[in-house]
């Protein structure tokens, strides 16, 4: 499977994780938590390692020379609400809205990439390389299981 075609079905794994937290009873959102924060960890440490961080050293375009440095900047933000959720209770009102908050952060990210960067990405790249990130993603996360 190419790197995009992976990334886009963590997105989708993402999206149906976040649908499930929000839609969960107190009692079973810790546990949900903890299954979705370190996926959502790990996506972007493939991001980073696999397509963004080797794009950006042979691009031409603009736009994805620029974008590692901005991804960068919203993964901070995305953490530091992690760090926050991560630190409150299920059951407070806070914990839920500072992960509707992430949420919401990550849907507007997640459009960002799909629709903007990801096009770009697949004209720079082959479908040689866009397999090889792909694979070097699979086993990063074979890895953390």
């Amino acid at each position: 499977m190419n790197a995009i075609e992976f990334l886009k079905s963590q997105h989708k794994e993402a999206k149906a994780g976040f649908q499930k937290l929000e839609q969960a009873s107190e009692a079973q959102r810790g546990q949900l938590w903890k299954h979705l924060s370190p996926e959502l960890k790990l996506h972007e440490q493939m991001e980073q390692k696999c397509l963004y961080g080797p794009l950006s050293k042979d691009t031409h375009d603009p736009t994805l020379a620029s974008w590692p440095d901005r991804h960068a900047g919203e993964v901070r933000e995305a953490e530091q609400l992690i760090a926050g959720i991560d630190r409150r209770s299920p059951g407070d009102r806070e914990w839920l809205e500072d992960v509707k908050r992430l949420h919401s952060a990550l849907d507007e990210h997640i459009r960002e990439e799909e629709r903007d960067i990801w096009p770009k990405v697949e004209k720079a790249w082959d479908g040689t390389r866009l397999e090889e990130a792909g694979k070097r993603m699979a086993a990063m996360k074979a890895e953390k299981r």
